[in-house]
């Protein structure tokens, strides 16, 4: 267990005494993402280092991934293009091996990279893996394909998205050699919207699924207790408006604070929330 996991067990015995019925997220901030001279215009993923010194954006428009520097702004091209980073819908830090995990809706694959040069690529098509028998007819519909992929740094598993028709989560082992469970978030989250990003939570215990279609975000326990929805909003001047077209979500590394990355051209913006406790 790396540092940084080690103290996020010992907060998230604090974090676990915050009942989750009496959580509310607070907007903080938002920083726009339209950067047109190095091709980041539709932004679809987001994941955070654990040093909360970087984001990792991908966009389904450019075969490329992109770093946001934590502390100056700059956003820029991190690798070169790619044909296997095709279409790409989300993206997630897997430390241990040192790359990112990525999944594109294009081909149904993740697509994996390594962070330190010469950014090795590979990619694995899902429906190839042991225990994809009941995905196979799902993964067909490119329409309604991968959208996110999370990984739980407790265990290692790695959580990925369908996005609609139907919703499901789709659960694979540590190596990415197998899928080992499917859940059908049709018959869990409320509404008819589609999912578009997930990051995991190991202080609450839970998951976080934005929607685009439903302006808002999922929390969903682990534990089977019912999922909470929290509308998305972002403040303009001194108007509060709703959020359009959450693609990615990622939490900060001691579990306080939540990003949503819109992909809404121009207007793509990366929003920061406070997790807080009701009043």
């Amino acid at each position: 267990m790396s540092p940084s996991r080690a103290l996020g067990a010992l907060l998230a015995a604090t974090l676990m005494g915050q009942a989750a019925t009496a959580l509310e997220l607070r907007y903080v901030s938002h920083l726009k993402m339209h950067h047109p001279k190095i091709g980041l215009t539709e932004p679809s993923g987001l994941a955070v280092d654990e040093e909360a010194s970087a984001f990792w954006i991908v966009s389904d428009e450019t075969q490329v991934v992109f770093r946001l520097d934590a502390n100056t702004g700059d956003v820029r091209a991190f690798t070169g293009r790619d044909g296997r980073m095709r279409d790409l819908e989300g993206v997630a830090v897997d430390a241990d091996n040192k790359r990112l995990l990525m999944v594109s809706e294009r081909t149904a694959s993740i697509v994996t990279v390594s962070i330190e040069p010469p950014h090795r690529v590979s990619s694995i098509d899902l429906a190839e893996l042991p225990g994809a028998k009941d995905l196979a007819s799902a993964l067909k519909d490119r329409g309604n394909g991968l959208e996110g992929i999370a990984i739980d740094p407790n265990t290692d598993t790695v959580f990925v998205l369908k996005e609609d028709a139907p919703r499901l989560l789709i659960e694979l082992a540590p190596r990415l050699d197998r899928i080992m469970s499917l859940h059908d978030l049709d018959k869990v989250l409320p509404g008819d919207g589609d999912v578009s990003g997930l990051t995991v939570d190991p202080y609450r215990q839970g998951l976080w699924i934005v929607s685009d279609r439903n302006k808002a975000v999922h929390f969903l326990p682990f534990g089977g207790d019912a999922p909470l929805t929290f509308e998305l909003y972002w403040r303009d001047k001194d108007r509060s408006r709703r959020l359009d077209n959450a693609e990615g979500v990622a939490l900060s590394s001691d579990g306080q604070t939540l990003f949503v990355l819109t992909d809404d051209g121009k207007h793509s913006r990366l929003v920061q929330y406070r997790i807080s406790v009701e009043d």
